[in-house]
């Protein structure tokens, strides 16, 4: 089943968590077609980005950014902020390994979230977000990369 995240991407949970004692989980990821980058994001969970089609674009805060290419892949130590986007008019695909699992969950509850579009009377949309990035372990700690001719 594809799940919608808040920034238009789909995923899907290739194994969860719940198969592995949390050790580790597999999403499949795809990011549409010139997409935007997101703030800079760190959690607390080990990250392997694997690009099976497509070009993805990442950047480490703080470094330059680089391309990755179908058969790439890159590892996002924990707590190490990061972005990525997809500049191509082509939808990019990509494979999570996450370890230990957690970020499956988190997709499985935003998506609920985006799917009722209900939300406490005094909480908005951004509230129930962020709540569910606290639980996960998920923090914004900066703006979105530039680009070049931005």
């Amino acid at each position: 089943m594809w799940l919608k995240t808040l920034t238009g991407s789909k995923v899907r949970v290739r194994t969860p968590g719940a198969e592995t004692d949390k050790r580790v989980t597999v999403i499949e990821y795809v990011e549409p077609a010139h997409s935007t980058p997101p703030v800079f994001t760190r959690h607390e969970f080990i990250e392997v980005f694997c690009v099976s089609d497509g070009v993805l674009s990442f950047q480490f805060q703080g470094e330059a950014p680089f391309k990755l290419h179908p058969g790439d892949s890159v590892t996002c130590a924990a707590w190490k902020p990061h972005s990525f986007w997809n500049e191509t008019p082509v939808p990019v695909t990509a494979l999570l390994v996450c370890s230990p699992a957690g970020l499956d969950e988190f997709f499985i509850e935003s998506d609920k979230l985006l799917q009722s579009k209900k939300t406490n009377h005094t909480e908005s949309m951004a509230a129930s977000m962020q709540r569910l990035r606290d639980q996960y372990g998920l923090e914004h700690v900066g703006e979105p990369p530039v680009l070049q001719g931005d």
